[in-house]
């Protein structure tokens, strides 16, 4: 027999058992009921959901009624394709309702359809809207049917543009809201928006324009977080606008930016976690660093904070905000403090007067190391007076980044020394430290050497 009639009897025979394998996966999902059916459909991307609509008989309208709907049209070249698929795609659903819709597009003249296509989301009653839409020719306006739906329950809106609100604004289920490159102009609506939603959880707001608006309220019951990010580049009012933040249940609060608008944190009692991460420029420092002050004012009840350490510099280098130092809020229930981003200096006014200011302090965090002005490199006075909780509460401090200079040493020194009922101090060496082994070692050394307030401190060197 020929050798090559023996190689492909057995390609022959492997190739018809993978085929009976695929027919028989075929067959048993044939079989499947419809609802399993339409949920394996709706981990599908749409348009892969609807091709499926070949596989047989039974499949063929199945694809009508998937509960997700993925729609994402960014390139103009296929601009016609992508807004025939759409318009097919909701002229041929069924009444079914639609769990998730997802629109990613360019608006341009387009204004009706896109619209229209909201408008059909809602009318199935959508639960989570996930919206971005880009490049207008013309003034938009969403839906009102969009404000008063019943069934939502998460709203993204990426649309750089001004929101035009209706007379009539009701999110009854609406848990989670995120606008992105929203500008709102009129204070009433803005109100009326912020102040109708009574079941809102998390709130996001990036890169959002206040222009024309002087004082706006958010105030949710069931508030329980709320983030903020702003670029000074994306402002359109160079006043800026006080936003006044209420939320009794409110336990989580994240700003970061440059402060392009005046934040206030009251009627807060919940609140736990905060963080800020500001950063500044020389023209605008006293302006920032008291809405930074303020914004702070807001936070005294909280237990964990992060800030940047160049914002809390900031606090000492603005004049106004000197004076306003010694009234910084108590921070009575504070047992987490992290300082991100930069080195921080231990001799920073505002740094000294924070710790002051924290009597139930805990831990603390240098996550970028920590240094000392040359100054004040021997000078064993910085701590004067110890804060409150170096003396009674402060048990774990971590130094990260650590490099082995003379100024972190000192800086590392008068903390151990300050420190009476330190439980441990943990230093992680920087990426470059790591590899040299020989000053690891010296470095090591030394930090041992130190002298200790605390007689069961232990210090912990991490490579």
């Amino acid at each position: 027999m020929d050798e090559s009639g023996l190689t492909q009897q057995p390609k022959k025979q492997k190739l018809n058992e993978e085929r009976d394998v695929v027919d028989r996966n075929i067959k048993c999902l044939r079989n499947l009921p419809e609802e399993i059916l339409r949920y394996i459909l709706s981990l599908l991307p749409t348009k892969d959901a609807i091709r499926t609509s070949v596989l047989c008989k039974r499949w063929e309208y199945l694809w009508t009624s998937i509960p997700n709907l993925n729609f994402s049209g960014l390139k103009p070249d296929k601009r016609k394709q992508f807004m025939n698929f759409v318009e097919r795609v909701l002229l041929l659903r069924d009444s079914s309702d639609i769990k998730t819709f997802t629109l990613y597009c360019d608006v341009l003249g387009d204004a009706s359809h896109v619209s229209a296509w909201i408008s059909a989301a809602v009318r199935r009653n959508v639960q989570q809207l996930y919206i971005g839409l880009y490049n207008f020719r013309k003034p938009f306006s969403l839906p009102h049917s969009l404000f008063t739906c019943m069934t939502l329950t998460e709203l993204e809106l990426a649309m750089p543009c001004i929101l035009k609100l209706p007379p009539t604004i009701c999110f009854t289920n609406l848990k989670t809201l995120n606008f992105s490159y929203v500008t709102f102009t009129k204070e009433h609506s803005t109100e009326k928006l912020f102040s109708g939603l009574p079941v809102l959880e998390e709130l996001e707001l990036e890169n959002c324009n206040w222009v024309n608006l002087k004082v706006v309220s958010i105030s949710a019951p069931k508030l329980l977080s709320i983030r903020i990010v702003e670029d000074w580049e994306n402002q359109n009012d160079e006043n800026g606008c006080q936003v006044m933040i209420s939320g009794v249940s409110l336990n989580y609060f994240h700003y970061s930016g440059e402060f392009c608008n005046e934040y206030h944190v009251h009627n807060s009692p919940s609140l736990v976690e905060a963080s800020v991460l500001a950063s500044w420029y020389n023209e605008r420092k006293r302006q920032i660093a008291h809405r930074m002050y303020m914004l702070l004012t807001g936070f005294s009840g909280v237990k964990e904070l992060t800030l940047v350490f160049c914002a809390v510099e900031l606090l000492t280098y603005a004049v106004e905000v000197v004076e306003l130092l010694p009234h910084m809020p108590i921070f009575k229930n504070l047992e987490y403090l992290e300082f991100d981003e930069l080195v921080v200096n231990l001799d920073s006014v505002a740094l000294l007067k924070i710790l002051q200011k924290s009597p139930c302090l805990k831990t603390m965090v240098f996550s970028e190391g920590i240094s000392l002005s040359s100054d004040y490199e021997r000078n064993d006075r910085i701590l004067d007076p110890v804060p409150p909780c170096f003396l009674s509460q402060l048990n774990c401090i971590k130094v990260y980044d650590y490099e082995g200079d003379e100024e972190e040493l000192s800086a590392v020194k008068i903390l151990l020394k300050n420190a009476v009922v330190l439980d441990k101090m943990v230093i992680t060496c920087s990426h470059p430290f790591a590899k040299d082994l020989e000053k690891q070692k010296k470095v090591h050394e030394q930090l041992l050497k130190l002298p200790r307030g605390s007689k069961h401190c232990e210090l912990v060197f991490l490579i």
